[in-house]
């Protein structure tokens, strides 16, 4: 749908370009309406189309033929599906932001070799069962995910930025296939209820990955006693909160090494790691190799992935 809408306009409002077969990307800046306070988007698109839009400017709505209707506004991302089941689509304001269009079977073979290189295992029909139940679209902002995503992306240059964008894409087509709520009354990996006060513990960390964070730190924080935050968080997810802490700060940097030129110091600072002996060690702990070695073997990866 917004991708027919995009390639439709002046050659001004966008710039396409692709990392992979069956993939497209188009950053683009929509000009904000003169005379109607929304402008329409006309509802059309193909099946096992999978576009991802991360929102950095303005809003855009769209209205189901049943049900609610569904909004992403900057920094926001919005996941369409199918659009079948949609009425009507509009944006506001100036709608800007880079679009990723994944074309499922053009893709099958780029997908799963991306999936395959970062240790992931990729269903798109259980992502389009999820899907069709949202109505074919779904969005998400103020979450632990996109905050850290937007906290990312920021201080990326704009080729990084959109080699980012596919790869949270396809994270996120995974996480879809594997998520589950934390919300609501949600259970953990054990199946024990997860106290609010633990979720923004959670939430904490994964947006605060760069900063130094200690067990005495975040019980003054959330107002939390050492023995509650460290026994509860065990409980609740299955691992101690340093952990935890850990296995986020790796894979924000595996992230970062997959998708960008930025200096593997650099990546180090950015996650937590005041050291490079420190960061080396831990990392090839968990992927059985040195950060340097893992960005050469994902360059070397056949069919390139980005």
């Amino acid at each position: 749908m917004l991708k027919e809408y995009l390639s439709s306009q002046d050659s001004g409002t966008g710039r396409w370009s692709s990392s992979m077969p069956g993939v497209q990307i188009c950053r683009f800046s929509l000009p904000e309406p003169e005379q109607e306070p929304l402008q329409s988007v006309p509802v059309c698109g193909a099946l096992l189309q999978f576009e991802v839009l991360f929102c950095l400017t303005g809003r855009l709505t769209v209205r189901a033929l049943q049900g609610a209707s569904c909004t992403v506004e900057a920094p926001g991302i919005f996941l369409l599906s199918d659009s079948s089941a949609l009425r009507s689509c509009q944006y506001s304001g100036n709608l800007g932001g880079i679009l990723i269009a994944v074309d499922a079977k053009a893709a099958k073979e780029s997908l799963v070799t991306v999936c395959s290189t970062l240790g992931m295992r990729l269903d798109t029909r259980i992502v389009k069962e999820k899907m069709t139940a949202r109505n074919g679209c779904m969005t998400l902002c103020g979450t632990p995910w996109t905050q850290s995503f937007f906290e990312t992306v920021r201080y990326l240059s704009e080729q990084e930025q959109e080699r980012y964008c596919v790869f949270k894409s396809v994270e996120l087509l995974y996480l879809l296939c594997t998520e589950v709520s934390e919300s609501n009354g949600s259970l953990s990996g054990s199946g024990c209820p997860v106290s609010h006060s633990l979720l923004e513990v959670k939430a904490y960390i994964q947006t605060h990955l760069s900063d130094k964070l200690t067990i005495a730190f975040l019980c003054k924080q959330f107002s939390l006693s050492p023995t509650f935050l460290k026994e509860g968080f065990r409980r609740a997810y299955d691992m101690p909160i340093h952990s935890f802490l850990v296995q986020q700060r790796l894979r924000r940097a595996q992230e970062l090494i997959c998708t960008t030129r930025m200096p593997i110091q650099q990546i180090a600072q950015a996650v937590g790691y005041e050291g490079m002996s420190q960061f080396n060690a831990a990392f090839k702990r968990e992927y059985g190799m040195t950060p340097g070695q893992y960005r050469k073997m994902s360059e070397t990866a056949t069919p390139r992935p980005f």
